[in-house]
């Protein structure tokens, strides 16, 4: 999965030619060959454009492009693709990532990584995380509209490793500690003792919250780290659905949860159910960032507070001015940045030099943490590509 510190990797490499390679891909039938074949013929325009553009010589344009060419003949790589392949490559920097969404089948030469075909992964229309819990196994996955990916993240194994942690050769046997309550600060409470004898519904229900308590702190912790701001949806049966919101409640849970077990689900319809719960979020959260635009946009009194000239808009991302990007979806616009005037010439066609300037304004406005939405056609000005919200 594509995410924001993949973005700013790519966005911090300043290593001339780099080599941006696009390429829709199949994860089954005989278009799997295909696919080899066609990424062929992208490495073999990136090699003349690396000749007549940059004035590589051909061996050292044929070794730049070696880590791409040693992919044409593993079987194994082109057999477990996703919808689309992104491969990036300068001078000791090879990237690549499946990813679920179609991708053009396109190759950029130039000073700086091209990534504008990978943009709509990180809009914030669509990205969200989903948590499987059942009592045998959790797992955690970043997800967007178009896909989903599992976390690498070290969970709890399940209740059964809670229950083999008690100690019965003490006198006195207890579970381990279980979260309740404010997630805030120190409401920790011990689990209820347990001797042979006791209820073993009850002493299961005690290992089950202790699993569910650690199994929060594990998220929560995760998600505080990577700054992932939500949503979290929950999908697992309705037990441990009620204990999660009872008594842990983990960072940027939503209300509403997938419920049954997770386990019965496969990956496709996993993602499916889940984007379900949060699609109604996304929806309201563009629509509201659409009205706040009109509204300032409308009034002369806080009309500066927002921008639709792309050329403004890349200047005002840049200093990190915006608060929210609006980009049809789709749409280009191709500029050249003045270093005499310190501002972008718009043109009406792709020049040479030319730079796309959506891409320009949707990449620093993402860096320097502000918001991007994928908007239709239909929800600007019939002259306006992209509008924003302004900080200050």
């Amino acid at each position: 999965m594509f995410q924001k510190n993949d973005l700013g990797r790519l966005l911090a490499v300043n290593s001339a030619p780099a080599v941006s390679m696009f390429l829709p891909t199949h994860t089954a039938g005989r278009e799997i060959r295909q696919d080899s074949i066609r990424f062929k013929n992208l490495l073999s325009k990136a090699t003349d454009a690396l000749i007549e553009k940059h004035g590589l010589r051909r061996p050292d344009a044929e070794s730049l492009l070696k880590p791409a060419t040693s992919m044409l003949d593993s079987g194994e790589f082109w057999r477990n693709q996703d919808r689309g392949l992104a491969v990036f490559i300068a001078n000791g920097i090879v990237q690549r990532y499946r990813v679920p969404v179609e991708l053009p089948e396109e190759v950029t030469v130039s000073n700086r990584f091209a990534v504008r075909p990978l943009l709509p992964l990180l809009a914030d229309d669509g990205n969200f995380m989903i948590l499987t819990a059942s009592a045998g196994v959790a797992r955690l996955y970043s997800a967007t509209r178009f896909g989903i990916a599992e976390e690498e993240i070290d969970l709890p194994k399940g209740v059964a490793d809670i229950h083999a942690e008690t100690d019965y050769d003490n006198t006195l046997h207890s579970a381990p500690a279980a979260r309740h309550g404010d997630r805030r600060g120190s409401a920790v409470k011990m689990v209820a003792t347990y001797n042979f004898g006791e209820d073993p519904e009850e002493l299961r229900k005690a290992h089950l919250i202790s699993y569910i308590g650690r199994l929060a702190d594990a998220v929560d912790t995760h998600l505080r780290n990577s700054n992932f701001p939500g949503p979290l949806v929950l999908v697992a049966e309705d037990e441990i659905q009620g204990h999660f919101r009872k008594d842990t409640h983990p960072r940027a849970l939503v209300d509403q949860g997938v419920f049954g077990n997770p386990d019965a689900l496969d990956v496709e319809e996993l993602h499916r159910r889940a984007y379900e719960v949060v699609k109604p979020l996304f929806e309201q959260s563009r629509l509201a960032a659409l009205e706040k635009f009109r509204a300032l946009n409308g009034d002369a009194a806080t009309a500066e507070r927002t921008l639709t000239r792309i050329e403004d808009i890349v200047h005002a991302a840049r200093e990190g001015r915006i608060d929210t990007l609006l980009m049809v979806e789709g749409e280009k616009a191709w500029g050249r940045y003045s270093e005499e005037y310190d501002r972008y010439f718009p043109h009406l066609t792709q020049v040479e030099g030319a730079i796309d300037l959506m891409e320009c304004a949707a990449t620093e406005t993402l860096m320097r943490g502000g918001h991007v939405h994928v908007v239709d056609r239909g929800d600007l000005a019939a002259d306006t590509v992209a509008a924003a919200i302004l900080r200050f």
